[in-house]
């Protein structure tokens, strides 16, 4: 299964990915949400992590929901996982009416993560993107 990580900081994504290696998932990151679109197409991402301060600024009006919205919308209906070191700014009932899986903290338990995964693992096997709801 392959996961797209997304996290404006490129070591801490790098990271996440080894760390999802190391249970078995086919990892890559992205610093970038502008392409996330075309690279869940191409890369055939089952699941994403995302990070709610996507541009390094937690107040900006461009963040994790928003272009958690916009798959949503483009009818992207994977698991997804979003991350944040500014938890306490993250709106939980937007996060979970767009179908978000899990909110994280940084910085992140590996234990949690991994946990994580294993239940966005199984909620893909259980309920594969197209399947109606």
């Amino acid at each position: 299964m392959k996961l797209l990580v997304v996290d404006d900081q490129g070591p801490v994504g790098e990271i996440i990915s080894r760390i999802a290696q190391q249970s078995g998932w086919d990892a890559i990151h992205t610093v970038s949400p502008e392409r996330l679109h075309e690279i869940i197409q191409a890369e055939n991402v089952s699941v994403l992590l995302i990070d709610y301060a996507i541009d390094g600024n937690p107040r900006s009006d461009r963040n994790g929901l928003t272009v958690i919205a916009d798959l949503r919308q483009r009818g992207i209906n994977i698991p997804i996982i979003l991350f944040s070191g500014w938890h306490d700014l993250i709106d939980t009932k937007r996060a979970r009416a767009l179908g978000v899986l899990r909110v994280l903290e940084k910085p992140l338990s590996i234990q949690e993560l991994r946990q994580s995964l294993v239940e966005a693992k199984k909620k893909y096997l259980d309920e594969p993107p197209g399947t109606p709801a």
